[in-house]
């Protein structure tokens, strides 16, 4: 039986794999696909002048039409735990940068992790900073692609707001600095100010201003009202222990034990120094 030809996918993650090089990007266009809607489906699937990377997720959407590579950068415990996920690893046709090749995963290629972190700043919070900074050396090296495209990356969600839109701002910072040409996805909130405009020459709004003064009221509400909560429960707290004590001294007094003199105190509270030492014979 003849030998099945290999695909220019295969040749890829063999040459990956066998020599250590990296794979970087092969033409000037370069288009990141990552999951959110709408702009997930605007990307140029059908303009061959770009080259496509994306999650391996955003390859399961009937929308995304064509991948060129995928990343799949979370650790093995993360997509074990789902049989689906290891099934449509192992069965994609597509090249996939992963943390480590798997011989398991016949797609798979390891990201240059070492070298990533040693040349360049040590920081990534999402997958798509790793796409990021994966095509801002991919520049430095063989100075393509020169022109890049955001798609489905809108960080607006507070988790991605937080964290993962100023790790994407930092690596899109790096690319524009050394010339490329990089489009955010329309819509989101990378590289946009929140108020829409420039500071200190954004539009003067009255209104916005008195809402945001209300907004900070109703912040110090909150935090006063808490600390109320707080001040409550530390008198509850004492309130209950005194509670308990009046039901001690009530209970002895119902059996004879407690006269309500100074001595039926004292006898009291040696009695109970007495009952303490023997329990810890």
């Amino acid at each position: 039986m003849a030998k099945k030809k290999e695909t220019e996918a295969q040749k890829i993650v063999r040459t990956v794999n066998e020599t250590g090089a990296q794979y970087l990007c092969q033409k000037d266009k370069l288009a990141i696909v990552t999951s959110a809607e709408p702009t997930r489906g605007m990307a140029p699937f059908n303009d061959m002048d770009y080259e496509l990377w994306g999650l391996s997720v955003t390859y399961t959407y009937p929308d995304v039409t064509r991948l060129d590579i995928l990343f799949e950068m979370h650790p093995a415990e993360y997509f074990e735990r789902d049989a689906n996920v290891i099934k449509r690893l192992r069965e994609t046709d597509r090249p996939t940068y992963m943390l480590q090749q798997r011989d398991d995963i016949p797609m798979s290629m390891a990201y240059p992790m070492d070298m990533m972190t040693t040349i360049y700043r040590a920081y990534h919070t999402s997958s798509i900073s790793y796409m990021l900074a994966l095509a801002y050396h991919s520049y430095l090296v063989t100075g393509k692609p020169n022109h890049v495209e955001v798609y489905g990356a809108h960080m607006a969600a507070r988790e991605e707001y937080n964290d993962q839109r100023a790790c994407c701002e930092y690596w899109i910072g790096c690319m524009e600095a050394v010339g490329i040409d990089v489009v955010p996805p329309a819509g989101g909130v990378l590289l946009a100010a929140t108020n829409g405009g420039l500071y200190g020459l954004e539009k003067y709004d009255p209104i916005c201003w008195d809402m945001t003064q209300r907004g900070y009221a109703l912040l110090n509400g909150i935090a006063h009202a808490e600390n109320q909560i707080h001040d409550a429960e530390i008198q509850q707290a004492k309130n209950q222990g005194a509670l308990y004590e009046l039901e001690y001294w009530k209970l002895k007094h119902q059996r004879g034990e407690y006269n309500g003199s100074d001595n039926g105190v004292q006898e009291a509270e040696e009695e109970g120094a007495e009952e303490t030492e023997g329990g810890a014979e």
